[in-house]
Parts: C-alpha cells; sequence; structure tokens
C-alpha cells in the first residue's frame, strides 16, 4: 500500500533547526544513537569507499516502528523521545540519547534523500525523505508530501529500522571509517549489549586514534591472555581509559591499570592515554560468587599483576618520548641562538636541566608547557652569567672540603644573589613605567590589564608573588558565573602552597570603583568562600576608589584599590630595597 505521509511541525521548531554537526562522522553518529533509544543490539554501518556513488547504509535490531507510531512520532519534528516516554528505555533501562527529537535530520546533512525502513508487528514500513523538497518548503513543512509504503514485513527480519543515505554531499570530506570508529569507541566500546560493526569490523573501546600494541601472556593453567591496547594521541577520561578485563567474552568488573595508578613516575595525562582489554578463554581465572570481579589472589591474575604494568610502562615511554622529543625540537629551535654564546663546557649541563623541565612540563599537560619559557630562560641565564656559575661551582666543590669554605661560597651566593636583585628590581621598575602608561590610556581594557598582570602579582605586594592562577580555581568561576554569561566579569582566581586564594575582579582603567563593586565583592566572599570552603582575599581594581570604601575596608580581606595607587606603592617598594641594596 503506498501513499503519503506529513511532517508535524511543534512549535519549537525554530530553536532546534540550528542543530549543526561539526564533522559528518558526529552526524552520522546521531542515527546510531537513535538506534541505543530502539534498543538495539546490533547496529550494522556501511561505509562507501572514496570516488564511489554507493550509500551509506545504517542497520540495527532495534523495536522499530509501526506505522502510526512512524507517522505520529517519528515525522513529529522537534518532539524527544525522552519526552513521551521517559528518560529510560524500558527493557535494557539505558539513558535515552534522543533530547531534541532533529537527530532524524542528521542524515541530511549527509546526503540528499533519505529512505527509512522500519519494521514491527508484522508490518514493512518505508518512508522517503527528499532533502531538496525539504528546503523549498521549509517555512511550510507540513506540507510536503513524503512516499510512504506500507507492506507485511520479512519474517526473518521481524524488526530493526535500515536508513539509507544516497547522493551524498560532495562539498562535506569523505566519511572516514577509522574516525567514525573512534568517535563511537567512546561512547558504545565497553557497552556489552550494544556492539557496533563498520565495514564489517567490530568496533572496541579501544578503538580509537593512536599507536596500537598486542601481546600475549602464558598463565599459570596453560592458557594465553590476548592483550590489546592503543597509548592515545591525546588522554581520554578516567572512565574510558583502562584495561577491560573479558572473560569467555564476558566483561569482568572495572577497567584497570594494573598498578600504574600508584607509579609517580607517571603524571596522569599519561596514564590517561591507556585503553583497551584482555581476553581470556572462559573459566581462565577465578570470580567473585557473583561473577562481577576477579579474586586478586587468583595465580593467573597475579601473573597478569606482574607483567603487564612492565608492558604498558615500556610502551607508554616510548610512545611518549617521541612527542617529548619533537616538542624538544621546536624549543630547542628558539633557544639554539642562545645556547651558541654559552661555553661548550657548559652546555651538556644545559641541555640536562632542559630536558628535566620538558619531560615535567609534557607530564603535567599543554598548560604547563606554555610556562617552560621563563623556567628555561631562567636556567639559561644561570648558566651563562659567570658569577653564577662561579658562585654554584664553588659551593659544589666546597661541600667535599670543609665547613669553613662551605660557608665562605654560600657568602659569595649572597652577594651575586643580591646583585641579581638590584638587577630584578631595575627590570620591574621599567616594567611598572610601562604599566602606568597602560593604565592611564582610555582605550585599555579589563582584559588587558588582567593579561598584564596576571604573571605579576608581585605588583600588589610581595606577599602575593607565589601566588598563580590555578585551573581547578579557574572552573570555579567558570561554575560561578557561567562561561557564556552576558555581561561577564574579568576575573582572576589564584592560590598558593598554603591554601590561600585571591581572587582579582579587573575594571577598565577608567571605571570608578564604588557601592556598586562592593556589591559584588560581598557577593564573591559569600559565594566563592563556600565553594572553597576557605577564606578569599578579594581585591577589585579600577579607576578612581570611592574615599569611604578605602576607609570602611582597611586591614579587611576585601579591598578596593585603583591602578594608579598600586603602581605607586609598588614603585615605592623597589625604589627603597634599590637603595637599601646600594647601601649594602
Amino acid at each position: 500500500m503506498s501513499r503519503s505521509a506529513h511532517f508535524r511541525v511543534d512549535p519549537k521548531l525554530t530553536h532546534v533547526l540550528g542543530e549543526n554537526y561539526s564533522s559528518s562522522e558526529k552526524a552520522l553518529k546521531e542515527l546510531v544513537d537513535n538506534a541505543w533509544d530502539a534498543e538495539a543490539t546490533e547496529v550494522f554501518i556501511t561505509v562507501p569507499t572514496i570516488l564511489s556513488d554507493a550509500p551509506i547504509i545504517v542497520r540495527d535490531n532495534g523495536s522499530g516502528m509501526k506505522t502510526a507510531e512512524l507517522e505520529a512520532e517519528y515525522l513529529n519534528i522537534a518532539s524527544p523521545r525522552f519526552s513521551r516516554k521517559g528518560d529510560r528505555t524500558p527493557n535494557f533501562s539505558r539513558i535515552v540519547k534522543g533530547r531534541k527529537g532533529i537527530g532524524k535530520f542528521a542524515g541530511l546533512i549527509l546526503a540528499s534523500e533519505m529512505e527509512l525502513i522500519t519494521q514491527a508487528a508484522g508490518k514493512r514500513t518505508r518512508v522517503l525523505i527528499s532533502k531538496t523538497a525539504l528546503m523549498e518548503a521549509l517555512g511550510d513543512l507540513e506540507k510536503v508530501p513524503l512516499p510512504l509504503d506500507v507492506a507485511d514485513s520479512d519474517p526473518l527480519n521481524a524488526k530493526g529500522t535500515t536508513i539509507t543515505l544516497s547522493n551524498l554531499n560532495p562539498k562535506l570530506s569523505h566519511l572516514q571509517p577509522d574516525k567514525l570508529k573512534e568517535l563511537l569507541a567512546l561512547d558504545y566500546g565497553r557497552e556489552p549489549t550494544f556492539v557496533i560493526f563498520v565495514n564489517g569490523e567490530r568496533v572496541f573501546h579501544h578503538d580509537i586514534q593512536g599507536e596500537k600494541f598486542q601481546t600475549e601472556i602464558a598463565l599459570p593453567n596453560g592458557q594465553t591472555a590476548n592483550v590489546s591496547y592503543t597509548i592515545a594521541d591525546k588522554p581520554l577520561s578516567g572512565k574510558k581509559s583502562g584495561l577491560n578485563v573479558r572473560v569467555g567474552g564476558k566483561s569482568i568488573g572495572k577497567p584497570h591499570l594494573f598498578g600504574l595508578e600508584n607509579d609517580d613516575a607517571l603524571s596522569d595525562r599519561l596514564r590517561r592515554r591507556i585503553v583497551g582489554e584482555i581476553n581470556l578463554p572462559a573459566d581462565s581465572l577465578e570470580l567473585t560468587a557473583a561473577g562481577g570481579d576477579v579474586i586478586e589472589s587468583d595465580k593467573g591474575f597475579e601473573i597478569l599483576m606482574q607483567a603487564i604494568p612492565a608492558e604498558l610502562k615500556q610502551n607508554l615511554e616510548a610512545t611518549h618520548t617521541k612527542e617529548f622529543n619533537l616538542a624538544k625540537a621546536r624549543f630547542s629551535k628558539e633557544l639554539k641562538r642562545r645556547l651558541e654564546n654559552i661555553p661548550e663546557f657548559r652546555r651538556e649541563i644545559l641541555e640536562s636541566r632542559l630536558t628535566v623541565l620538558m619531560q615535567r612540563a609534557f607530564q603535567d599537560g599543554e598548560k604547563t608547557m606554555e610556562r617552560i619559557e621563563p623556567l628555561a630562560t631562567l636556567v639559561v641565564d644561570a648558566l651563562e652569567k659567570d658569577e653564577y656559575w662561579t658562585v654554584c661551582h664553588n659551593i659544589h666543590e666546597a661541600e667535599r672540603v670543609d665547613i669553613f669554605h662551605f660557608a665562605t661560597a654560600l657568602e659569595e651566593f649572597g652577594l651575586c644573589d643580591l646583585a641579581f636583585m638590584g638587577t630584578q628590581a631595575k627590570r620591574r621598575l621599567e616594567f611598572l613605567d610601562s604599566l602606568e602608561r597602560l593604565a592611564t590610556t582610555e582605550a585599555t581594557t579589563e582584559k588587558q590589564m588582567h593579561t598584564a598582570l596576571q604573571n605579576n602579582l608581585w605588583v600588589f605586594g610581595p606577599e602575593y608573588s607565589l601566588m598563580a592562577s590555578n585551573r581547578q580555581l579557574r572552573t570555579i568561576i567558570e561554575d560561578y558565573i557561567g562561561p557564556d554569561a552576558t555581561d561577564r566579569p574579568d576575573l582572576f582566581l589564584a592560590g598558593n602552597v598554603l591554601k590561600q586564594h585571591l581572587l582579582i575582579e579587573f575594571k577598565k582603567p577608567t571605571m570608578n570603583v564604588g557601592r556598586k563593586a562592593e556589591f559584588q565583592a560581598t557577593t564573591y566572599a559569600d559565594t566563592l568562600t563556600g565553594k572553597l570552603g576557605m577564606p578569599l582575599e578579594i581585591f577589585i581594581i579600577g579607576g578612581e576608589v570611592d574615599p569611604k570604601l578605602v576607609d570602611e575596608y582597611t586591614g579587611k580581606k576585601t579591598k578596593f584599590a585603583s591602578y594608579r595607587a598600586v603602581i605607586a606603592s609598588a614603585k615605592t617598594q623597589l625604589e627603597w630595597l634599590i637603595s637599601e641594596l646600594i647601601a649594602s
């Protein structure tokens, strides 16, 4: 029986048709999410080769749809499944993925024609959706005819849905099977009741971009454990990393790192690159009574605990070394000019110090890599300047002689350090002159003042010198004001080793600080102090300050100041320091 069906348009349509996908793979994943919601246990995806005119096909063995259900629900645009049937599927209690009811349109991003064939309750329903027809009638979708056929279903395939995407969009890059497998693996790779095949190859949770490894480990009972894993190009979330243990095809317990989580030589960033599984024959390990975990005293499991950490660490360090050497090469190129000025007998020492810095920076993450330049420059300075090199050498040699020479060497270091402090103070005065010019320019924004001061907290006083911005503290700010908040204040939250916290709100140099700023400060104190669980010092800095605020808040944790006053105070302290050093 053939006839026409029509879309039913929900009033929310205008708010959701702007949905977009940043890649072809992400668009196709929406159709897999629909199969998940339909409680499919298997999904088969066919991706055509490059330059082929063949379609993309997504087939699942889910619950399918009755004809009436397809017309009343599937063709009801912007009517999400969870709002009709709840946020869990009825049999497997899966969390429903479809939240906006427009995932059906994801296929039309990839192709100009989408054919849907679904089977349920003994009937096979076919509907054809044309992207061209929809675009021509976007303002009146309800009048677009959709060819619909209903027939008796195939008894061999009693239920399920097949989507065929034809006439693929030539403006999009060819859909990459490996990239699609990686994307699907992150969400579904560890789901025991949801198996996905891409071009006949099963998607596993370690099908992500990175270097792949395989090994076999002999067990005491003569059986073999097959280990396959990937060292990912980028760290994964904690829940998605680690090795999954499968006994007889069944997943046992949570993913393991087999002791590497306690290895201080590895950063968390590196550990989270490991993802894979260990496949063992049935009855090869002793399991708990419920079969949900391995008994740790099992001899076979003890063998795994001994062999796997060394295997993982060896390959992890090898992979890390490649990336580390690339980063080192890029950085060394920038320092080449300065290295040429250093005596040859010192270069080996310098390179070893830089190697340590680079290793730590790489393990701690990309943000730390940004801080490597000033640290490396400090090392170069220390080995480039003869006075520091000589004094450090004397201290090293004096340790081997006697206490008198050792004390003399330390005195020399102190004198050298005083000279360095004088040089630093003069440079800081030059910085303050530049900062003052920035603060007295009307066009200067709060963001520009933030950028200039965030790594120069000594301007606010010596007690702030050891404070630094912290990623976790910045996350607290994001949670508090929201990443997309309008009228967003320019906040800077720092901490130190004593767990003391400082919040600075930067105002424009032309904006005066008054009672409105006081209200903001008390709000920050009430809200963020509770989130941090400890006192918070608040500093609001801008143009001129209401004198009453200065009087009321003198000696308190909350401070209000003008850029001009802060700069003047810092200059006074440095000028005093220089005069004292000259006197010494």
